[in-house]
């Protein structure tokens, strides 16, 4: 998912733990009744997909998985299980990055985004006999913009342990990955708070506030200290105005996360709803510096100048970006297409040569365009290899 709630993030508030949060009068209860909102919103008023049927194999699927006809060697297994899913027709993949799906509907609807896929494939590889599970994987943040509307987007691979080799990295979202980003080990209950913030997300979008708060609040059923839906869930109550309980969420999702950026850059529009200048102020003040020293700020900013057609204002953004962090292609790639755009071939060739030198030699080629043909979406930790671009987990944020 990409692309939502109300203007631009910041990123990498890594300061804001140096003082604990402060805390609201609102319970997590209080927040998670929905009594402020009415009716509607009480809990048993929207029907919200029980786990079990979002992640549960049916009897085709199961089928699937019993009919993989494994060879002896253990080290071969996951390239059968992947071979049996390319022959099923299970990479011909119709991407969407607004849809996050129950295992069932992507295997049968060939459609999802990344989440879906990685769920889809996890489950597939249990029911094989393999040891799979979930990794999340701090990509750099990226941002798309529509009307009022952000998403950060994180993103979530598998891993298939194995007793014989190394660990097997397979990853349906390479476009945006490389080896040197940071992972961390997910159990399946943060899986599922991902999952239903997703969903709840993609209501969000659509303005379904009963059924947004119905999967914030599941998400939070398994785990009140995940960070993503605790924002989220603030996102909607500010987009009601409920500045209070919007508030009271963001200040539980830094109980969850004291770096967690969205929450802070988000107070500060909470704190000038209210009125209390000098706490937005405050937060505004953390963002502002935690801004300027951060690459990928400079990055999303020169990204959306350029969608704009500001290519001066641009390249500025993007020479503060290299400035802070000279080894990431994708600044030298916007930059050649910038100064591109501005006529300046011979320095947009020299750009993309850049682009080239300071990219990994380890980084594979991207075939999202076409699927079909693409590598075996497996590889040895920290060399991931690509299957298709299908970004994944999201919280909201806004622009102070």
């Amino acid at each position: 998912m990409r692309a939502w709630l109300l203007t631009i993030c910041v990123v990498s508030l890594a300061a804001c733990s140096a003082s604990s949060p402060r805390r609201s009068d609102i319970s997590d209860a209080e927040l998670l009744s929905g009594e402020i909102l009415g009716p509607s919103f009480a809990a048993g008023a929207i029907r919200v997909i029980p786990i079990e049927d979002a992640f549960a194999l049916d009897d085709e699927m199961r089928a699937f998985a019993h009919g993989v006809n494994f060879v002896s060697e253990p080290s071969f297994h996951i390239s059968t299980l992947l071979d049996a899913m390319k022959q099923h027709g299970l990479f011909s993949l119709d991407y969407t990055d607004t849809s996050t799906r129950t295992v069932s509907q992507t295997f049968h609807e060939r459609r999802g985004n990344c989440l879906s896929f990685t769920m889809l494939f996890v489950e597939l590889a249990r029911a094989v006999g393999l040891h799979a599970r979930y990794e999340l994987v701090d990509v750099p943040p990226h941002w798309n913009h529509d009307a009022d509307l952000v998403v950060i987007a994180n993103h979530v691979n598998a891993v298939v342990e194995s007793k014989f080799e190394h660990d097997l990295v397979v990853d349906f979202n390479s476009a945006d990955f490389r080896g040197d980003y940071p992972t961390h080990k997910i159990d399946d209950v943060y899986a599922a708070a991902l999952y239903y913030t997703n969903v709840g997300a993609e209501a969000l979008l659509k303005r379904d506030f009963p059924a947004s708060f119905a999967s914030f609040r599941q998400a939070l059923s398994f785990g009140s200290d995940v960070a993503e839906p605790w924002v989220n869930l603030g996102v909607l109550y500010g987009r009601l105005g409920r500045y209070e309980y919007a508030e009271a969420a963001y200040l539980r999702a830094l109980e969850a996360d004291p770096r967690e950026r969205s929450a802070v850059a988000n107070l500060v529009g909470v704190y000038t709803a209210l009125g209390d200048t000098a706490r937005a102020e405050e937060y505004r003040e953390r963002v502002r510096h935690y801004q300027e020293i951060n690459p990928y700020y400079h990055y999303a900013r020169a990204q959306k100048a350029y969608a704009e057609q500001r290519h001066e204002d641009a390249l500025d953004e993007l020479r503060r970006a290299i400035r802070l962090k000279h080894d990431d292609s994708e600044f030298y790639k916007l930059r050649g297409d910038t100064l591109a755009a501005l006529g300046r071939d011979a320095d947009a060739a020299k750009s993309f040569e850049r682009a080239r030198d300071v990219a990994r030699p380890d980084a594979l080629s991207r075939e999202a365009s076409s699927p079909s043909s693409a590598p075996w979406p497996v590889s040895h930790p920290r060399e991931p290899s690509t299957l298709i671009y299908l970004p994944t987990p999201s919280r909201f944020g806004v622009l102070p």
